[in-house]
């Protein structure tokens, strides 16, 4: 027994230089790994937060953007007349008013940031007396205008749009020129609408000196490593938001009553088919109907035109539901010859809601394949 100590106790130091010396090369190894998991981490996070502020910079650009969208006519029943002056045109009857921009008692839509805006105004009259409807800015510039001279017996109807850059506050109204008439009633003949087609806001210029960037860059640094845990709840539900707005509904639809001739009904009102279709994005539009179902609430633009002989009344009358006249372009004989008259506005429409073009009874509508008497929208945004 006395040899076997000695192999033991090197058997022993043996095993002790093997395995002893194991534990600090895994420590090392261990170590490495959690240092590259690390960076990883670190690099997924800088990505993570790059990515987050693009989509919260969108997003917010979204958010701040107001919906704007307005329409009214003049209302009443009858005539608005003025041998005494101009005269401010009041449109009392609101339509829509979203963002509240508009103002029924003053007549004046004022611009809430700046932005283009679509403004278009249609104006009904009889044909015996000179007609206007004038469009100015801030009280003193001529935008647009629609005139007509008196022409005999009859009626008439001419509108007038454009987009406009307005600055925040400016503001826009309806006039009547001096010497001049303009009709409406509770259909809404004579009508005065717009919308913010988007927002121009220049971006704040910065000039900071090395130090104040210094500064901010340190804040920076520490508001990054604070807000460190949330960073991924709040990329994903940006993104998921945004995925939200980028994936609304895209409407619009242009139709024309297409034919070659004239559409006339002595027997009560008739509804319009207008068959030949020219755009039916979102597929929104029935052309075996003729109706108009609106796919999301939202505000849309609406707009038709009619054209027809001047020897019989002629008629284009904009329903909703079946029920509610929303606008009308309607014009009396005025002898031989032909006219074209249209009508348009921003509606805020429910999903489900319907518009549809009614020919009344006595009137009469011409169109061939040139398209002369159309009826077309578009979603301007969701609500």
């Amino acid at each position: 027994m006395s040899w076997c100590l000695p192999v033991l106790l090197l058997v022993a130091l043996a095993c002790l230089a093997r395995f002893g010396s194991a534990l600090p090369f895994d420590a090392q190894a261990e170590l490495k790994k959690a240092q590259t998991t690390l960076e990883e981490l670190k690099a997924e996070r800088r990505a993570m937060n790059e990515r987050l502020e693009v989509a919260e910079t969108q997003l917010k650009r979204v958010r701040d953007t107001p919906k704007v969208a307005f329409a009214a006519s003049l209302g009443g029943n009858g005539l608005v007349k003025t041998t005494n002056g101009n005269k401010d045109l009041l449109y009392k009857d609101v339509l829509t008013n979203v963002g509240g921009a508009y103002s029924k008692e003053t007549g004046e839509f004022t611009a809430p940031i700046r932005g283009v805006y679509y403004i278009r105004f249609t104006a009904n009259a009889p044909t015996d007396f000179t007609m206007s409807a004038v469009l100015y800015k801030n009280d003193a510039e001529i935008q647009l205008i629609a005139h007509e001279q008196p022409s005999g017996s009859g009626s008439d109807t001419a509108s007038n749009g454009a987009a406009f850059l307005l600055q925040k506050g400016d503001k826009l109204k309806m006039v009547l020129w001096h010497n001049t008439q303009i009709w409406d009633n509770s259909n809404h003949h004579s009508t005065f609408s717009g919308f913010l087609l988007f927002p121009m806001v220049d971006e704040p210029l910065t000039n900071l000196s090395v130090e104040d960037q210094l500064k901010d860059l340190k804040e920076s640094l520490v508001q990054v490593q604070t807000e460190n845990s949330g960073v991924k709840a709040r990329l994903e539900a940006t993104e998921k938001e945004l995925k939200v707005i980028r994936d609304e509904p895209k409407v619009a639809f242009a139709a024309s009553l297409g034919g070659d001739g004239l559409q006339k009904t002595t027997n009560g009102n008739t509804n319009l088919i207008y068959n030949d279709v020219l755009t039916n994005i979102g597929q929104a539009y029935n052309s075996e109907t003729g109706v108009f179902t609106a796919p999301v609430n939202g505000v849309y633009y609406i707009r038709f035109t009619a054209n027809a002989p001047t020897d019989f009344t002629m008629s284009a009358v904009l329903y909703k539901n079946d029920a509610e006249i929303q606008l009308i372009a309607h014009e009396q004989p005025s002898g031989s010859g032909s006219d074209t008259a249209s009508n348009g506005a921003a509606l805020q429409l429910q999903a489900g809601d319907r518009l549809s073009m009614k020919l009344w009874h006595n009137t009469q509508i011409w169109d061939n394949s040139n398209h002369h008497s159309t009826f077309s929208g578009f979603l301007i945004f969701p609500m």
